[in-house]
């Protein structure tokens, strides 16, 4: 019995040691946090390592291990976190930043079969494996989620977008719809903010210049006549 445990440790402890990063990045992916990843990690190679001391594991091992994860991060209520999303983007399209918090707006399910596929360039029957649904199931779903990825980044402002809007806003140029976007954003998008923050201090203290006392004619020119002396200095200046 001792025997049969020792080559089960050494064996699990085999493909902990191969596939932990695998698990970490897909956890890191699916969920926003690097600690939510490290739980995710830990929980799945528990609840692995249970499974596999009664001799439950398929041949995909990779699988197995993410479909674990997979159902853990559905344990942890998925919906509040955000997903990483391998996309580039020019300056004025959706950015990695953009995709991720829009990604964090779907349904888990959706969002870890479009991470398999998008990001992580996984084949239907896998995901289908992963996920245990047929491949016909994970068809519908993929493009269910690229169908509402693209809904939630029209109806989103980009980084772009956004610091155009907080300029706007300065001016007292934004609707009312624009302002409820721009809040929207600003909630979850911590470099925006700060840029908004940033923007607004400068709007404050470029109107205190407003309130400094502005030097007069006289304190340049001394006590003598101040337009002879403007006249002067005005003729030395076109001279020059």
């Amino acid at each position: 019995m001792r025997r049969r445990l020792a080559r089960q440790q050494r064996a699990f402890e085999r493909i902990y040691q191969r596939h932990v990063g695998d698990v970490y990045r897909y956890a890191l992916v699916v969920l926003r946090h690097p600690q939510d990843a490290e739980d995710v990690t830990q929980t799945t190679f528990l609840n692995a390592y249970r499974s596999f001391c009664a001799s439950r594991h398929p041949k995909s091992v990779l699988n197995w291990l993410l479909s674990i994860a997979y159902d853990v991060c559905r344990m942890r209520g998925g919906y509040a976190s955000a997903a990483e999303e391998a996309l580039v983007a020019d300056d004025i399209g959706p950015s990695a930043a953009d995709a991720r918090r829009a990604l964090g707006r779907l349904p888990l399910n959706q969002r870890a079969a479009l991470v398999m596929r998008e990001v992580e360039g996984r084949s239907y029957p896998e995901i289908a494996e992963i996920l245990a649904l047929t491949v016909e199931a994970v068809e519908t779903l993929i493009f269910r989620a690229r169908q509402a990825l693209r809904e939630e980044l029209e109806e989103s402002l980009t980084c772009h977008q956004a610091e155009l809007a907080v300029s706007r806003e300065l001016d007292g140029r934004l609707s009312r719809p624009e302002r409820r976007l721009l809040r929207r954003h600003l909630r979850v998008c911590d470099d925006c903010e700060l840029f908004a923050q940033d923007q607004r201090a400068q709007q404050v203290a470029l109107r205190a210049l407003a309130e400094l006392d502005v030097p007069t004619l006289s304190s340049f020119f001394g006590s003598q006549d101040v337009r002879v002396q403007a006249r002067k200095f005005l003729a030395a200046a076109a001279s020059d």
